[in-house]
């Protein structure tokens, strides 16, 4: 009997401590004018005043079933005078993010600490905060799929060439950099997909970092697009819209990747040298020229109604040969982008069955045209045309090519 008392004694020797008036934790919320929205940053303070010698110490967080929680950097301990009396102060920044709306709370934080004892033996005694109701209000339904929170919110778009300019085969890179205060790496936004049917895009991964405050967590988000035309004609990339909330002005925002124009400079330049005022023939030349091509338009309509379906097959069969003459004359003199540009083309053609722009054959030449410059593999760009070839023979609309 004896025994067992001892036992409860020394068990309930924690409890009994955490109540003595030289041990105190609390959780202290920085003030705020508003409630807080669902998934929106909560900063507070983890203040613990003792007027004991504490020769160790841990500081325990359970996991939470309504607030994610992430430690904003170093614990500090000063002394300083509380209530007239020197005491020693353990202060935590510890930021909160709800999961949901409602009346939450914020479970009890546990201190371990060990002091010494009456007997001069160290004894662990457990200091507990009080529990913590946050009233959290739900957040738009419009922005179900698109809700970021932030404090603040820094974008930064940056091509390594002039896009609208570049020079005949050439590709740009285009680096776009969010930083976000008041958010995790998991709130960050989704990399746009920057994909149009006159362009060829490589798509790296994502770069992150994530930084702390005594403000809160700065996360840094990098996307990077490797882009190159398909053709000489210029296009334009879409404007990007990046919804996001400013928790400090309670207001909805977006920050804008603007619409770009993208092609290659010989284009324009062509277009310009093409182009004359007089062309340097008389009118009786111009009738006669005219009066020809009605005829010739004529003769192809009439032809075009009564072409049967084995001369049109034929028409095919012969273009796609001329074709696959072009791919092979770019393979042996190692053009690379004209390669690539009239492979995409073959396989993503409506006679292709299935059509497909992002033939496995194609990869190899992704990774050499985008890949990194300074481990850039080698390229055989006569497996890469068998691989094509062969694709083209089996396909069922081109038996017996």
């Amino acid at each position: 009997m004896v025994k067992i008392l001892v036992l409860l004694l020394l068990l309930a020797t924690p409890l009994a401590a955490q109540e003595h008036e030289t041990l105190s934790l609390e959780l202290v919320l920085d003030p705020r004018d508003e409630a807080p929205m669902e998934g929106e940053m909560i900063l507070a303070t983890i203040r613990g005043i003792y007027r004991e010698t504490i020769t160790n110490e841990e500081l325990k967080l359970r996991s939470m079933t309504d607030f994610d929680w992430t430690r904003l950097g170093q614990d500090e301990w000063t002394d300083q005078r509380v209530d007239g009396r020197m005491s020693r102060v353990f202060e935590r920044r510890i930021a909160f993010f709800p999961k949901r709306a409602g009346t939450l709370e914020v479970l009890p934080i546990v201190h371990e600490l060990e002091v010494p004892g009456d007997s001069g033996q160290r004894e662990t005694v457990l200091v507990r905060s009080e529990p913590v109701r946050i009233e959290v209000v739900e957040k738009p339904a419009r922005a179900e799929e698109t809700w970021f929170p932030v404090r603040a919110l820094e974008v930064s778009d940056t091509w390594d060439a002039d896009a609208a300019q570049l020079e005949d085969g050439q590709g740009v890179t285009r680096r776009v950099v969010l930083r976000a205060l008041g958010a995790t790496p998991e709130m960050m936004p989704q990399q746009p997909a920057l994909r149009e049917p006159w362009l060829i895009t490589f798509t790296p991964p994502e770069e992150r970092d994530f930084q702390v405050t005594s403000q809160g967590p700065v996360t840094t988000l990098v996307w990077v697009w490797k882009l190159r035309p398909i053709t000489g004609e210029p296009g334009v990339l879409p404007e990007v819209t990046i919804p996001y909330f400013d928790t400090e002005a309670r207001t909805a925002r977006a920050a804008i990747l603007p619409a770009a124009p993208i092609g290659y400079a010989s284009f324009g330049d062509n277009a310009a040298a093409g182009w004359r005022k007089d062309i340097g023939v008389g009118q009786a030349h111009i009738a006669v020229f005219s009066g020809a091509t009605i005829i010739v338009v004529l003769l192809a309509l009439r032809g075009r109604s009564g072409a049967s379906s084995a001369t049109l097959a034929l028409r095919r069969k012969l273009h796609l040969k001329k074709q696959l003459r072009r791919l092979r004359k770019y393979a042996a003199t190692e053009d690379i982008p004209r390669f690539r540009a009239l492979a995409a083309h073959l396989l993503s053609s409506e006679t292709i069955t299935p059509p497909t722009r992002d033939h496995i054959a194609l990869r190899p030449v992704d990774i050499f045209l985008f890949g990194s410059k300074s481990a850039q593999p080698a390229l055989d760009l006569r497996s890469v045309l068998r691989d094509i070839e062969e694709r083209l023979r089996t396909s069922s609309r081109h038996v017996g090519m």
